[in-house]
C-alpha cells in the first residue's frame, strides 16, 4: 500500500464517527448507549409562541442555545467577524449579563475559568446544547451518541448544572423576556413553504431517494459572531444554527449537504495517485482552512460549497445570480479551498450525465485534473 493511500486509509480511521453520524442522517440507526445518569427524553418544545412550524420543517427560538451562546458571551466569547459590529441583540444582552453578574465577582472568575479550561469551540457548545431540555432548568436528555462530538461528553458532563447556575445568577429568563421579541420576529421572517420546494428541487437535482425523515428546525442565533451556521442532529430534528448573515431564511442547503456529501466521500475510494492531496497540501495552511485540517473535511467542505452555489445558480435562474456565485466559487478557492471550482465545473459534466450523484462522486474524486498553481 502506497504512502498515499496509508494516508487515506488513517484520515478514514480517524473519522469514522462522523460516518456513523452522517450515514445516520440518511436514516440509518444509532446505538443506544447512554452516559451513565442520562434519562433518555424526546425534546418538548412548550412555548407555541416561540416556534413556527410546517410540514417537516420548523423556525425555532432556541433557548438552549441563547443560554449556552450567552453564558460563552459572559465568559469572554468576543469573536466577530472581521469590520462587522456585533448583531444590536448580542449588544444588549452582554450589557444586561454584565450588570446582572456584577455583584457575583467570585463566580463570574470561577466560570471564566472553567470556560477556558475547557478548551471546546463556540460550535462545540452549541452542539452540546441541543442534547439539553428545551428550557431552563436544562438536563441532558439526549445520548452521548447523538453528540457530533465525543470530547464534550467528558469535558461538559458538569456543565448543565453550571449552566443553570448561571441562568439563575444572571436573571437569565428576565433577559431573555427582554429579547424575545427580536427571536419572535426572526423566526417569521423564514419561509417554511419555501423551504419544501427547495428541498424537492435538492433531491430531483442528486437523482437519489430521499431516504430521511427529519425534521428540519431553522435556530436563529443573535449572540453568535456574523456569518457562522452549524448543522446537528439529535432524535429525528436535524437542527441548523444561524448566525446573523449566515442565511437566508430558507432552507441551509449547505448545512444540510453535509449530512449527504460526508458520507458519499467518506466511502469513496481514492486511487494512492489521486491529485486530491496536491489540492489539499497547497491549501492547508490558509485562513479559511483551519476547520478543514485533512484532507477528509477538507474534500467534505469543497464538494458541498461547489453543490451549494451551483444549486443556487439552478435555482435563481438569473445570470446576475450566476456570476455572482462563480464570482464567489473563485474566490473560496483561492482561499484555500482548491477544489471548489473543479468541482464545479465537474458538477456541469454530471448534469449532462446520466448517473445519480452518488454515484458520480467516485467520478469525480477519480478524475481530478492535475493540480496547477
Amino acid at each position: 500500500m502506497s504512502d498515499r493511500q496509508n494516508q487515506w486509509v488513517s484520515y478514514m480511521s480517524k473519522y469514522i464517527s462522523l460516518v456513523v453520524i452522517a450515514l445516520s442522517l440518511l436514516g440509518g440507526g444509532r446505538s443506544n448507549i447512554l452516559a451513565d445518569d442520562i434519562k433518555v427524553e424526546s425534546v418538548k418544545f412548550n412555548h407555541p409562541d416561540e416556534y413556527v412550524s410546517g410540514q417537516g420543517f420548523m423556525a425555532l427560538a432556541d433557548r438552549r442555545i441563547f443560554a449556552v451562546t450567552a453564558f460563552a458571551n459572559a465568559m469572554g466569547y468576543d469573536n466577530e467577524a472581521e469590520g462587522i459590529q456585533m448583531h444590536p441583540v448580542r449588544i444588549k444582552v452582554r450589557k444586561l449579563l454584565s450588570d446582572n453578574l456584577a455583584d457575583y465577582p467570585q463566580k463570574v472568575k470561577a466560570w471564566r475559568r472553567y470556560y477556558e479550561t475547557r478548551k471546546l469551540a463556540i460550535f462545540q457548545y452549541q452542539n452540546y446544547a441541543l442534547s439539553l431540555s428545551a428550557d431552563w432548568p436544562f438536563k441532558r436528555i439526549r445520548p452521548d451518541t447523538e453528540l457530533g462530538y465525543s470530547v464534550t461528553a467528558k469535558r461538559l458532563k458538569d456543565f448543565p448544572d453550571i449552566l443553570n447556575d448561571f441562568c439563575l445568577t444572571a436573571k437569565l429568563d428576565e433577559v431573555w423576556e427582554n429579547v424575545k421579541a427580536n427571536y419572535v420576529a426572526e423566526i417569521k421572517r423564514y419561509n417554511i413553504d419555501g423551504m419544501q420546494r427547495q428541498m424537492d428541487f435538492l433531491w430531483e437535482y442528486l437523482r437519489m431517494e430521499r431516504r430521511d425523515t427529519l425534521t428540519l428546525v431553522n435556530v436563529p442565533n443573535l449572540l453568535d459572531t456574523h456569518y457562522h451556521a452549524i448543522g446537528a442532529r439529535f432524535e429525528n430534528y436535524y437542527y441548523t444554527v444561524e448566525s446573523p448573515g449566515s442565511h437566508a431564511y430558507s432552507l441551509n442547503i449547505h448545512e444540510y449537504l453535509h449530512s449527504i456529501v460526508n458520507p458519499l466521500v467518506m466511502a469513496a475510494t481514492v486511487d494512492s495517485d489521486s491529485e486530491l492531496f496536491a489540492y489539499y497540501k497547497a491549501g492547508k495552511d490558509k485562513p479559511i482552512v483551519q476547520s478543514y485540517r485533512d484532507p477528509v473535511t477538507f474534500t467534505f467542505e469543497c464538494m458541498v460549497r461547489a453543490l451549494d452555489h451551483r444549486l443556487r445558480v439552478l435555482l435563481a435562474d438569473d445570470p446576475t445570480d450566476k456570476k455572482r456565485a462563480e464570482d464567489r466559487v473563485d474566490q473560496l478557492t483561492e482561499q484555500g479551498l482548491t477544489i471548489t471550482r473543479v468541482f464545479y465545473n465537474m458538477l456541469v459534466d454530471y448534469e449532462q450525465s446520466e448517473l445519480s450523484f452518488d454515484k458520480f462522486v467516485p467520478v469525480m474524486l477519480r478524475e481530478l485534473p492535475e493540480y496547477k498553481q
